[in-house]
Formats: C-alpha cells, sequence, structure tokens
C-alpha cells in the first residue's frame, strides 16, 4: 500500500506512464462494434416513457466530433462565452472568515478546482494568435506565448491532421496536488472527474453556437506541456477539446 501521508506516487506513476498507446495493429484489428452488459440476473424488465425531447435534448442528438473545421474567424465574445462555460465564475459567496468563495460552472470535489484552462488560439478576433491563460476570477484571458510556441504545441496532437481550421483548443490542465492534498490517489479520479464535466459543458455551449468540437485525449504530454510552460509532474494537460466551424462536406 502507498502510504497515507504520500498523496501523489500512485497516480503520479500512472499520468507519466499512461502516454497515448501507439500499438497500430490493435487500431487496425479492432471493429467497431458497441458492447453492452445484458443485466441477465435482472428479475423484470420496466419500459420507459420516451423522452420528452427539448432544447438540450437536440443538443445532445446534434453533438458530435468533428473532423474537419473551416477557415473563420470567431468572435471574441464567443470565445468568452465558451470560457465560461468551461469553467467560469456562476456565483461569488462571500465567507465568514474572509474572501469569497467563486463557484464555477461545474462541480469539483471539495470544491477545490485543481484545473486550470489554457488555451491555443488562431483566428480570434482582437487577438494575436498564441497560447493564453484563462483567469476565471476576472474573466480575462492572459497572453504566454507567441505564435511560434503555439505552432510547436499543435504538433504535440495526434489528431494533428483534423485540426486545421480550429480556432480554440482548450487544454485542461491539472494542478495535481491542489485536489489531492486532501483527496490522496483518490483525487487523481476527482481531477479527471471535473475536467469531464468541463469538456461536456464546453461541447454543448459550441453546440448551441453552431460550432463544432473535437474532444481529444491523445497528445504527447511531455511536448505539450513543455509548450504551456507547466511545472511537470505536479502539472499536466488531462484533456482537451477542439473548437471551430465544421466545413461543410464536398460536393
Amino acid at each position: 500500500m502507498i502510504p497515507v501521508d504520500d498523496p501523489l506516487s500512485l497516480s503520479r506513476l500512472f499520468h507519466l506512464n499512461s502516454e497515448p498507446w501507439l500499438n497500430e495493429q490493435a487500431y487496425r484489428e479492432t471493429p467497431f462494434l458497441h458492447e453492452y452488459m445484458d443485466h441477465a440476473g435482472a428479475s423484470a424488465r420496466v419500459d420507459l416513457p420516451a423522452p420528452a425531447g427539448g432544447a438540450l435534448a437536440k443538443m445532445f442528438a446534434a453533438r458530435h466530433s468533428a473532423r474537419a473545421f473551416a477557415a473563420w474567424t470567431m468572435p471574441l465574445a464567443t470565445l468568452s462565452e465558451l470560457l465560461f462555460a468551461a469553467h467560469g465564475v456562476v456565483e461569488i459567496m462571500p465567507l465568514e472568515s474572509g474572501g469569497a468563495y467563486l463557484r464555477r460552472s461545474v462541480p469539483s470535489a471539495g470544491a477545490l478546482y485543481p484545473l486550470e484552462i489554457f488555451v491555443l488560439l488562431r483566428d480570434v478576433e482582437g487577438l494575436e494568435d498564441g497560447i493564453y491563460g484563462f483567469d476565471p476570477r476576472s474573466h480575462a484571458l492572459d497572453r504566454l506565448f507567441p505564435r511560434p510556441r503555439l505552432e510547436q504545441a499543435l504538433g504535440a496532437f495526434y489528431m494533428l491532421p483534423f485540426l486545421g481550421g480550429a480556432n480554440v483548443i482548450v487544454c485542461h490542465v491539472a494542478v495535481f496536488g491542489r485536489c489531492q492534498k486532501k483527496y490522496g490517489p483518490r483525487g487523481y479520479r476527482y481531477i479527471l472527474l471535473e475536467a469531464g464535466h468541463s469538456a461536456q459543458n464546453l461541447c454543448l455551449a459550441a453546440e448551441e453556437r453552431g460550432l463544432a468540437t473535437l474532444c481529444m485525449g491523445g497528445y504527447k504530454d511531455s511536448t505539450l506541456n513543455r509548450c504551456l510552460g507547466l511545472n511537470a509532474p505536479d502539472e499536466g494537460v488531462v484533456y482537451s477539446v477542439a473548437v471551430g466551424m465544421a466545413a461543410k462536406p464536398s460536393g
């Protein structure tokens, strides 16, 4: 067992040894087949009423992973709305002890919010191409690195051939100790759950605005982390989402 006073070693070992699995033969041979659990031991089956539908249900159905993005300039207001959906502050709650609790758009274990949002930007209204950090406290962007560093970061993604026209790649960066100092090794799970909540918010906010997304877990961790200026292994990208205008099918 990992000692109680060592909250990081177990998850760090997994994180550093789970680079993308480049077994090309497995990718070629694995059929596109959905598997299901049959619940063979169930004592009864209950047929549910058909879903009533609604605006959110339509977005669920419309959301899909884009494999081609069109050249397009994203309005700054659109980027603002996307980042608010991903990890923005939705409520400021004063604390009796002083200061305030900033409740975000996603749930977070222990309200610790271990994620930071970094964005790779191209063709966004009023912004130079580059790498930016999102500050949810003031709802602002800090320009960190110029376009040459952006190009290096893009090269870390295995989905690069599909990212040509994407305006934004949102990188969910975990500050592991922020959560694991309280929850230990299990805190690593909570970090990944939070990234999933944020990514889904982002995908639905994009769909609501007629934009396409591509969720990505395949990237060269060490390269991307270095390009973002992260302090690995204490910080690292755990999930990423590309956003832009979907290219119209040819013909």
